[in-house]
């Protein structure tokens, strides 16, 4: 039986060949600041790869070309059969109002319901609202607080059409999901 691989000890040379892209790219970056030895890594497979090159001629592709493959591949539906992926290092995030912005992930015409991914800055106020169809929302990170009702990670709350939902407001900041009726 062999040894499994530590997907950690790739990095490097992911990160020589440009294969490491948005926040995982960034963390990398910021470990070969502080770490020699990651850097030596770095450059050892940098020479391993230069090679590769068609000499001192070669024409250098424009910049940013690799990283538009990579995402052409991933538009091109590089997906599970019958699923929608959604890249969160090319999410559009939509302002709802000041601290408040959104993504959409996916809208279900059919039922009239939306699934949205909703950060709050810390301070951030929601204004009191009341709901057409059930709302349902889970923190993932972070807090919410409606009135006397304190919201951690991990809670989930559904309000029912029946109600109303009082200001509602985060101190730390959070992350949502959130599904609720069309009209938002």
């Amino acid at each position: 039986m062999s040894e499994p691989v530590d997907p950690e000890a790739n990095k490097p040379a992911e990160y020589a060949l440009g294969l490491l892209r948005g926040e995982e790219r960034r963390e990398m970056d910021a470990q070969l600041a502080s770490d020699a030895d990651l850097r030596l890594q770095v450059e050892r497979w940098q020479g391993v790869f230069a090679p590769l090159e068609d000499g001192d001629d070669a024409e250098m592709p424009p910049a940013g070309l690799f990283e538009n493959i990579l995402n052409r591949i991933d538009d091109g539906g590089l997906q599970l059969p019958g699923t929608l992926t959604q890249r969160g290092a090319t999410a559009d995030w939509i302002v709802y109002s000041p601290g408040i912005t959104y993504r959409v992930l996916h809208v279900d015409e059919k039922l009239k319901r939306q699934s949205l991914l909703v950060k709050m800055q810390p301070g951030a106020v929601y204004k009191s609202h009341g709901h057409d169809i059930d709302e349902e929302c889970l923190v993932i990170e972070g807090d919410l607080r409606f009135g006397d009702l304190h919201l951690h990670a991990g809670d989930f709350h559904l309000g029912t059409p029946a109600m109303v939902h009082p200001t509602g407001y985060t101190e730390q900041g959070c992350l949502l999901h959130v599904v609720l009726g069309l009209d938002i």
